[in-house]
């Protein structure tokens, strides 16, 4: 019996739901940072010793590229309490980046969640916005579309 999509499936599934799982519990702070951080341990053990075949190297690169961000944002801290806003996204985004890898799928990688920090109108004020990656892609075509279009009035006004 082959076990390899087996264990491919729980993979997908174990980084799926447990950093959302850790940010959703009612647990301490520190668990579920620590939880995140096992868990990519983990993973990172895993991809050193060649065990998730059926993976391409560009996806390897791009998690082990992810997990060095979750690495770096979370370096010396014990509680995601201890993170800023700024970080908190850095890190969720990283771990969406490294689901939407092992899913290896491209709605999920159209589903993944992000998170972004952006300067409201007429105000120095930052707000954080989220939505999936087809959202903000969506948005970002959008503004480019009105900035795009023509500034002057043609035979149509007034």
């Amino acid at each position: 019996m082959n076990m390899q999509p087996r264990w491919g499936w729980v993979l997908a599934a174990a980084i799926a739901w447990a950093p959302l799982a850790a940010f959703a519990q009612d647990d301490a702070a520190p668990q579920k940072l620590d939880r995140i951080l096992a868990q990519q341990q983990e993973l990172k053990r895993d991809l050193d010793a060649g065990r998730p075949e059926g993976m391409t190297t560009r996806q390897v690169n791009a998690i082990r590229k992810a997990q060095t961000e979750v690495f770096a944002v979370t370096d010396g801290k014990t509680s995601l309490d201890q993170l800023s806003m700024d970080e908190k996204v850095r890190l969720e985004n990283a771990l969406e980046r490294i689901n939407a890898e092992v899913k290896n799928t491209r709605t999920g990688r159209d589903e993944k969640q992000v998170c972004w920090r952006e300067r409201m109108s007429g105000s120095n004020t930052k707000v954080t916005r989220c939505g999936t990656e087809a959202e903000m892609r969506e948005a970002r075509e959008g503004a480019r579309d009105f900035l795009e279009r023509p500034k002057v009035c043609g035979d149509r006004c007034g």
